[in-house]
């Protein structure tokens, strides 16, 4: 166990630990001086045993319902100050691979999130999408699948292994495309930067039950 990560689901139905994908995915938490306290963790897989409940994203570990703190205090997204904390969270873990995040109020409560594996989707109250609340739908649209984690103020993202640290605020096409455009020695530009070269498609989300 790693000194970020803590399991408090002994006693739990899904009592097992977490993958070493979903570990790594995370792994970036510690650079953020965040903990991970998972609630419930793995489970038996579908048809293998009887250690389990609900739908099959926490089969062997593939994802976490969990709690985050910072300093000893647990975070909450009602907290104004805590909420860039889970936008950035989000980001970052879906550009390491993570496709499945639920929260909410009304979902498991504040401050507590899934994590994990699975179809792509972001859900809030009753496992539905059309119910993430807004900060969540906003970052994890906002960053696929192993592109770069969207900035929120002042950033607390680590760089994840194998990338280039990025101008902090910019989307890497942008600092690319700044830097292709830049003056060459005494020339000038002097056409502003095409806005729609750094317009991205935002999938709109689906509406899918989860528990």
């Amino acid at each position: 166990m790693t000194d970020w990560l803590r399991y408090e689901n002994q006693g739990a139905i899904r009592s097992k630990p977490i993958s070493d994908d979903l570990v790594r995915a995370m792994s970036f938490l510690p650079g953020m001086g965040v903990e991970m306290r998972v609630i419930s963790g793995g489970q038996d897989g579908y048809g293998e045993g009887t250690q389990r409940t609900g739908s099959t994203r926490h089969d062997h570990g593939g994802a976490a319902d969990a709690d985050f703190y910072m300093g000893g205090r647990k975070l909450d997204w009602n907290n104004p100050a805590d909420q860039p904390i889970f936008a950035q969270i989000v980001s970052q873990a879906r550009a390491n691979g993570v496709t499945g995040i639920g929260a909410g109020d009304d979902y498991m409560g504040a401050g507590r999130m899934h994590v994990g594996f699975g179809k792509e989707s972001a859900w809030g109250a009753g496992g539905k999408s059309e119910n993430a609340p807004e900060w969540l739908r906003s970052a994890y649209y906002g960053a696929g699948q192993g592109g770069a984690p969207k900035a929120f103020g002042n950033s607390l993202a680590q760089p994840v292994q194998g990338q280039q640290p990025q101008q902090a605020g910019y989307p890497s096409q942008m600092n690319a495309l700044a830097q292709q455009q830049a003056p060459q020695g005494p020339q000038m530009v002097s056409n502003a930067l095409d806005p729609r070269a750094f317009m991205t498609t935002v999938q709109a989300p689906q509406v899918l039950r989860f528990t």
